[in-house]
């Protein structure tokens, strides 16, 4: 990733909040539909990832801005007012980046290394079942909601490891779509 150029196109948190105070009027006129179809509008997402809001808090070294979380509240503050619950998904699909910065570099090069426009969803309550397999963890299970899924290539997914203990221990797990499906008849939030 190439720093020089990710820093030359940088937004100031002015622009950043002027983004989103622009698309208010668009986030009410879609706010009944948002309601209705159980999801943020596919459109929505596309002017978050156009207006930068996913990569606010997204390290530089993976195409983001590496800016401060006042930046990404003020942003959430007034995209909320537009709608709540645009506003939701983008703050919970939104602070994913900053999680992935704490992890393994390996983790965020696994999804950045081609595109740092890559989204993850979450569903940490451990509900997986997890063993321990040669060369890592199988993971299966059924997960009750993760908000913003439906946009996202990734998951990071809570489950339960045996380690040998009187008390499983706590894990999650970054999965690719490509492993997981979201079942839409019981997703009703």
């Amino acid at each position: 990733m190439n720093v020089a150029a990710i820093e030359a196109v940088i937004p100031t948190e002015a622009m950043l909040v002027e983004r989103a105070r622009a698309l208010v009027p668009t986030l009410r006129a879609r706010a009944a539909a948002c309601q209705a179809n159980r999801m943020v509008p596919a459109e929505t997402m596309e002017d978050f990832r156009a207006a930068g809001f996913f990569r606010i808090l997204q390290g530089r070294r993976h195409g983001g801005y590496e800016m401060s979380p006042t930046t990404f509240y003020k942003v959430l503050h007034i995209i909320g007012s537009g709608c709540p619950s645009s506003g939701w998904v983008l703050m919970v699909v939104g602070l994913h980046p900053l999680e992935l910065e704490f992890m393994d570099p390996r983790c965020a090069q696994e999804v950045w290394g081609k595109n740092p426009d890559v989204r993850l969803s979450s569903s940490y309550v451990p509900f997986g079942k997890v063993r321990k397999v040669d060369g890592g963890f199988m993971v299966s299970g059924r997960w009750h909601y993760s908000s913003g899924s439906d946009h996202c290539e990734w998951a990071l997914l809570g489950g339960m490891v045996d380690v040998g203990f009187e008390f499983p221990e706590w894990k999650a797990f970054l999965i690719p779509r490509s492993d997981y499906t979201i079942d839409q008849d019981t997703w009703h939030v």
